[in-house]
This record gives structure tokens, C-alpha cells and sequence, in this order.
């Protein structure tokens, strides 16, 4: 048949689309937005509010569903190489975020949900 088949050392991820709306997000300047509109967390330490909502995002749109899920992005290496994730939070780590931010957060997405909606609905 012709074929030649060679071995590689690159990173292979099988969630090529949601690295696609990964670099989407960040031109759309989600990170801005989500460190001034949501909650910090508790400890100096802590993870940014993009820390939290980012890998969240993408692993709901890879197919999550449950906040253990969350390490399928976290063991991903060529998503988060190709994405330049440094950090992700736990499941454990998430759940407290959401926890203790529920009302704060929510206020804090729609903030983030108009400035989007303002600007696309100006594109139309």
C-alpha cells in the first residue's frame, strides 16, 4: 500500500476542538473579564477566578459532566501545553470555590454574559 509509518515524541490530545474554543476564550478576553467580575479566592494563594471557570469551560464542552471530570483536562498535557495551563484546581478545590461563591458568582456571570452580549449584539 505504500504507507510509512514513523514515531513521534509530540503530544497528541484527543480534544483538538476544545482547544480551538480554549484560544477563542482568551481572545475574547474571558480572563479579564472573569478576575474582575468573580470572586477571588479566599486565600492569598488561591487559584484566580479564571483558574476555576477556564478548565471548567473546557471540560464541560469536552463532554463533562461531574466535577471529577475535571481531571481528564488536568491530564491532558498537550491541552494544557498547547492552551499554556499552569494550573488547574481540583474537583475538591472547585466545589468549595462554587460553594462558598454561589450568589457572587452568579451575579458575576451575568456581568460577564452582558458586556458579551452588548458586544456581539453591536456586531449584528
Amino acid at each position: 500500500m505504500g504507507y510509512k509509518l514513523e514515531s513521534t515524541n509530540e503530544k497528541l490530545t484527543p480534544r483538538t476542538g476544545v482547544a480551538i474554543l480554549g484560544e477563542y476564550l482568551k481572545d475574547m478576553k474571558l480572563e479579564e473579564l472573569c478576575n474582575e467580575n468573580l470572586p477571588k479566592a479566599k486565600r492569598n494563594n488561591g487559584y484566580s477566578a479564571f483558574e476555576f471557570i477556564y478548565p471548567l469551560i473546557l471540560m464541560l464542552h469536552s463532554g463533562g459532566r461531574f466535577l471529577d471530570d475535571i481531571r481528564e483536562i488536568k491530564i491532558d498535557k498537550a491541552l494544557t501545553t498547547l492552551l499554556k495551563i499552569k494550573n488547574i484546581p481540583t474537583a475538591n478545590a472547585f466545589s468549595k470555590y462554587l460553594r462558598k461563591h454561589g450568589t457572587d458568582g452568579e451575579d458575576g456571570m451575568r456581568k460577564i454574559n452582558k458586556k458579551y452580549l452588548k458586544k456581539f449584539l453591536k456586531s449584528i
